[in-house]
This record gives C-alpha cells, sequence and structure tokens, in this order.
C-alpha cells in the first residue's frame, strides 16, 4: 500500500527525517478504509512518509478476525512481515489487536499491539515503543477519552482506487450467534450527517466518481444521533453531489422500505441492495438470532425488485450453520433461486471462539464433507445467478465508472469491458452494453446520454 517516494526532508520539530512506513491490510472494507486512515494519520502526525516496502522503518497489520481462517492468514502474514522487515517495527492493529491482544504481545513478531481504541493515537504511540517507554507491547491503555470518542469518519483513495470508500459508522448492537464483531467493535456510533455529506462533496470535488457508503451496522447510521441513513440518502438526493453513491452492506432486519425505496429508485444512489439473509430456514434463523424470517426477506426484496427489475439485489448466506439439517439447507436453496437475486456470497460455516454458534458446534455441528457440499451447491448457484444478471443488461445503456484493468462498473454492480478509446480509470460516463460470445459484457458508444454523464 506504500507510494515509492522516498523522502528525506527534516521534520521540522524532531529535527530527523521522517521514519518510513507501510500499512498492510487483511480484511473486509471497513477494516480497508481503516488502513487508509491509518495512513493519513501518521502522515498527518509529520513524524512519518510512505516508503517502499523494503525500507520501511515502521510496518503496520490492520486485520480482520472475523473467523479463525482470518487468524491463521494473518499470522501467516506477520511471520512473512518480520522476514521481509527483520529492522522494523511491527504493530498490529483492528480486531485482530482487539480480540487478543495478550497473545499477540506473546508472538516475537509483534511490537506494539493497538486496538481500535488506540488508532488515533498511534504516531505517538509508535514514537514511544520506538523509544523503550511503554511498559509492555499492548498499548490500549493510556489513550485520552477525546481519541476514543472520535468520530467514525474515515475514507480510502489513493493510487490503484478510482472509487473512495467512506465509512461512517462503526459498532454493532445485535448479537447474531456467529458473529464475535460487536464484541471487538463496542456500541453504535455514527459520524454526524453533516460531516459526512461535507466529505461525500469534497471527495466528489476532488474528482471522486463513486463513493462507497461502509459500516460495521450501516443500516443503523444515526440512530445514536437522532438521524438516519434514509434522511441522509435524501439530503444528497436532493441535492446530488458531483459523484454517485452506493452502499455497502445493509442489514435486512434495519433495512425498511423506506430505504428500500430510495435505492431502488436510483439516480444518486445507485440502484444496489446488500442485504446479508444467512438462512432460507426461520428454523435456523432463529438459531443465529437473526431476527429476520425469510418471508420478511422475500418481501423486501420483492419490493425493490418490482420498484426497479434492473436493481442488484445481493446476499450473504452461511451453509452448515450448527444443527442445519437437509430440508433447512433446503428451504434456503429453494428461497435463494426463486428470488430475482443478482449474486450470492457464499460462506461455510467456521465456529468462532467467543461465539454462542461455536458452543453448539460441538453437540450439533454439521460434518465438514456435508458443509462443503452444500457451500458447492450454493457456488453453483451464484455463478448461475451471475451470468442471468448479467446477461440481462445486453443492449441497455448504463452509468459507468471506469476501473483499473479497462473494466467499467455500472450503477447496478455489472462489470463490462472497456475497448480502446474508452476512458481513463476514474472517469465516469454513460455507454451501452452488449455481450460478447464469451457471454461477458462490453461498452459501446451510447445512444444519449444526460447532460451529466460524459459519453463516447
Amino acid at each position: 500500500m506504500g507510494l515509492s517516494t522516498t523522502f528525506t526532508a527534516l521534520d521540522p520539530l524532531s529535527g530527523r527525517a521522517p521514519r518510513g512506513y507501510v500499512v498492510q491490510v487483511l480484511g473486509c472494507k471497513v477494516s480497508q478504509i481503516e488502513a487508509g486512515h491509518i495512513g493519513r494519520i501518521l502522515e498527518t502526525a509529520g513524524l512519518y512518509r510512505t516508503r517502499p516496502p523494503a525500507t520501511a522503518d515502521v510496518v503496520v497489520l490492520h486485520a480482520c478476525t472475523v473467523t479463525q481462517r482470518a487468524d491463521r492468514d494473518a499470522f501467516r502474514l506477520l511471520r512473512r512481515l518480520r522476514r521481509e522487515h527483520p529492522a522494523a517495527l511491527l504493530a498490529v492493529t483492528g480486531c485482530l489487536a482487539e480480540r487478543d491482544p495478550d497473545g499477540l504481545a506473546r508472538r516475537p513478531e509483534v511490537d506494539l499491539v493497538a486496538g481500535h481504541r488506540a488508532a488515533a493515537a498511534l504516531p505517538r504511540l509508535l514514537e514511544d515503543a520506538a523509544a523503550g517507554l511503554l511498559p509492555g507491547k499492548i498499548a490500549a491503555l493510556g489513550v485520552s477519552p477525546e481519541e476514543v470518542l472520535r468520530s467514525p469518519l474515515a475514507w480510502t483513495t489513493g493510487p490503484g482506487r478510482t472509487r473512495a470508500f467512506l465509512k461512517i459508522q462503526d459498532g454493532c448492537g445485535r448479537r447474531c450467534a456467529f458473529c464475535i464483531v460487536p464484541s471487538l467493535r463496542g456500541e453504535e456510533r455514527s459520524a454526524p450527517s453533516t460531516e459526512v455529506e461535507k466529505a461525500i462533496r469534497a471527495l466528489g470535488e476532488l474528482g471522486v466518481p463513486e463513493i462507497v457508503l461502509c459500516g460495521v451496522h450501516l443500516a443503523a447510521f444515526g440512530t445514536d444521533r437522532g438521524e438516519s441513513l434514509v434522511a441522509l440518502l435524501e439530503n444528497l438526493v436532493s441535492r446530488p453531489p458531483p459523484c454517485r453513491i452506493r452502499l455497502s452492506s445493509l442489514e435486512p432486519m434495519e433495512a425498511g422500505e423506506a430505504l428500500v425505496d430510495l435505492v431502488a429508485s436510483g439516480g444518486v444512489v445507485a440502484p444496489h441492495l446488500h442485504l446479508p439473509l444467512q438462512s432460507g430456514s426461520d428454523a435456523v434463523l432463529r438459531r443465529m438470532r437473526r431476527g429476520m424470517t425469510a418471508a420478511r426477506f422475500r418481501a423486501l426484496l420483492l419490493r425493490a425488485w418490482r420498484a426497479n427489475p434492473r436493481i442488484h439485489l445481493a446476499t450473504d448466506v452461511i451453509a452448515g450453520f450448527p444443527g442445519e439439517s437437509d430440508s433447512e439447507f433446503a428451504e434456503t436453496e429453494a428461497l435463494l433461486g426463486d428470488l430475482p437475486l443478482a449474486s450470492l456470497h457464499v460462506f461455510p460455516f467456521s465456529p468462532r471462539t467467543g461465539t454462542a454458534a461455536a458452543s453448539l458446534a460441538p453437540a450439533t455441528g454439521v460434518p465438514r464433507a456435508v458443509v462443503s457440499r452444500r457451500a458447492a451447491r450454493l457456488r453453483a448457484l451464484d455463478a448461475e445467478i451471475r451470468t442471468r444478471f448479467a446477461r440481462s443488461h445486453d443492449g441497455q445503456e448504463a452509468d459507468i465508472v471506469a476501473l483499473n484493468g479497462n473494466v467499467g462498473l455500472t450503477e447496478t454492480y455489472v462489470e463490462a469491458a472497456l475497448p480502446a478509446g474508452s476512458p481513463p480509470a476514474g472517469e465516469r460516463f454513460r455507454a451501452r452494453l452488449v455481450l460478447r460470445a464469451d457471454g461477458t459484457l462490453e461498452t459501446r458508444p451510447a445512444r444519449s446520454a444526460p447532460d451529466r454523464l460524459l459519453s463516447f
């Protein structure tokens, strides 16, 4: 994630050359946003500058811990980072640092463990660690209340990115049986709507063509402030920013009809709804403590689809949750096959220590071979669904954002190849989509283009 620039100017306060740093990230969009924000925190402090990884003095790993596999990946990367940077100060941040700081502190690769509460104070903590002033490796203590109660607003842009991801909410008050995140992220808290709007307009005016709004529990945005996600989006619709807005994952329990209707209407907000269901069986949903029923989920999706048959409707599903019978899995498969979905995200169940589901696994766990077979069936369904949705765009005009690699992203979250002569990465334009012989899409000049968009 570092730039290939070498900085040699002396810092005016310390009288030394700024230390070089690199940030590595493993995890979800929220983690990626936070990793970018950590880089800005270090840059703003004036003591750190991005360097090529080989010359970094400080290496920060911002890592997820949502599954045991995520932990294994993080530990593997930690060992590699230490081998590649034997003399660097190596810090771990993110949910991994929050879940087991003592365990991380015992690892020989790690020099500093800084949980979410300490991220805002990272420049000071790194300086103290380098000077040997910390009593131990764990740096969560000694952080001021002002640093802890900071706004969760953060964003990531930069080299290699054509879109911006804006984190506007953190924390989760739900207690789904399979999820460790609420215990790591704390209570729900939102950035003020005015700050969010200001950030969106500023990024748009810088030329960012699309901003993805993200949060740990995005649908709950604003509830801690007497505000709401719907109200925020309505303000953006009434005074459109110079960019497209997309929403990341929304819990369907809180999404509601008003939000579904607003997203389905398209325009400023891309017609794309990702509503994680996790199971199509009401009995499994109760064991998961999801607060959702299959009928309620069906009604939300059909409402959105009837309002806009082109909308991209996506969901998450867990295969093999403890106790899932053949008939319960069949309910899930039937529901997903019957709905107007555009994509699925399939997760084989993996017990996470510290969750309620982990305690169910020893007695009612589904055999791994069965979990694998069910996940494979759902992935095959996902491939079929994605192909059908992409083909439905043949001959349609679309609002395109040019990504890197000669690929365009439609407002409905479908990729299309960009032929020679297309606008460069980071541009937004109108184009017509055509289906190629291999089943993929390619852009062609639009027959007509609204004034707000470019065409080619």
